[in-house]
């Protein structure tokens, strides 16, 4: 399989054919209008069905790799559901939450916070309570040495003892 080669061509106007796009070349012969592309894609003697297919051919190859699609992400494959996934380690823990009643007859909430590291920590600590139809929160910056564990004491004055024995609840989170 060889490429072939146009023979130049003389003035472009000479002998052409408007309405069938063919022309001569002086000699008495008819040839088609030049087309470069299809001279790189040729082999003498193809029909031209098979041109357009060679060109669909090479186009689809070099195009092929122009396009950006977007690539995997995540992992190849995911853990499968017997293995356990391992819970974050966390620096400080409320590992008790107490509750009395004050010397005022208010509400007073006692977290035992636990530091499970060597070094010392220090994290804000939020303790919310919902007594019947009220709700109020307090915080409070918490340091703990390593390896140690710490009382921390929340007075909430506005809520009553009796108010929150009653129907109440408590919740406590890091902020």
């Amino acid at each position: 399989m060889g490429a072939t080669r146009l023979k130049p061509l003389g003035k472009r106007s000479e002998g052409r054919n408007a309405t069938s796009g063919t022309g001569t070349d002086g000699a008495g012969s008819t040839r088609s209008p030049p087309a470069r592309w299809e001279t790189l894609l040729s082999v003498a003697g193809e029909p031209s069905g098979m041109k357009r297919r060679r060109l669909l051919a090479l186009t689809v190859a070099l195009l092929g790799g122009c396009s950006d699609l977007p690539g995997a992400t995540g992992p190849r494959t995911p853990p499968t559901p017997s293995e356990p996934t391992a819970a974050p380690t966390r620096s400080l823990r409320v590992t008790d939450l107490g509750v009395e009643e004050a010397d005022g007859g208010h509400l007073r909430v006692i977290a035992t916070v636990r530091n499970g590291t060597d070094a010392q920590r220090t994290r804000t600590l939020r303790i919310r309570v919902r007594a019947g139809e009220a709700r109020t929160e307090r915080r409070r910056d918490v340091a703990v040495a390593g390896g140690a564990q710490r009382d921390i004491v929340f007075d909430f004055i506005d809520v009553q003892y009796g108010d929150f024995s009653g129907n109440g609840s408590l919740n406590s989170g890091w902020v």
